[in-house]
């Protein structure tokens, strides 16, 4: 089976977060004006912005554990959607575990939208059906 570019970038992301890679995964595949939302509050616009926010945590990591669920896409639409499952370690030897969920709206082999969903919202949008890929609801 042939992968597709989109495809085979969603496939390729997934694999470095999982190895524990996210601001890789984040350089290699986030386009220069996506856009990010946290429970669908707008988080940050464009890809300065958004890694700028995100560095400090993944920085504050000794050692990450990706662990990435759910994975799934649709390739007409170019949307993946996963669970976020990955734990780390601090500086200060503090465990800290993510649970979220995050769909991802690509073109041309970048991600142009993401939106992270965690803790009630996260339970709503997967009671709503997100890990199915399909599209959000209001």
């Amino acid at each position: 089976m042939n992968e597709t570019p989109f495809s085979a970038c969603a496939d390729l992301q997934v694999e470095l977060l999982r190895s524990g890679k996210p601001l890789e995964a984040f350089d290699s595949f986030f386009a220069a004006d996506g856009i990010m939302y946290a429970n669908d509050k707008l988080f940050a616009q464009g890809a300065s912005e958004a890694r700028a926010k995100q560095q400090p945590f993944i920085a504050a990591a000794k050692s990450i554990h990706g662990s990435i669920v759910d994975f799934r896409f649709d390739e007409e639409k170019e949307i993946c959607v996963f669970r976020n499952r990955t734990s780390f370690v601090t500086h200060a030897d503090k465990s800290v575990q993510i649970d979220g969920v995050c769909w991802q709206k690509w073109q041309n082999g970048k991600i142009v939208e993401e939106r992270y969903y965690d803790g009630p919202m996260m339970e709503q949008r997967i009671a709503d059906g997100i890990l199915l890929c399909g599209d959000l609801k209001s």
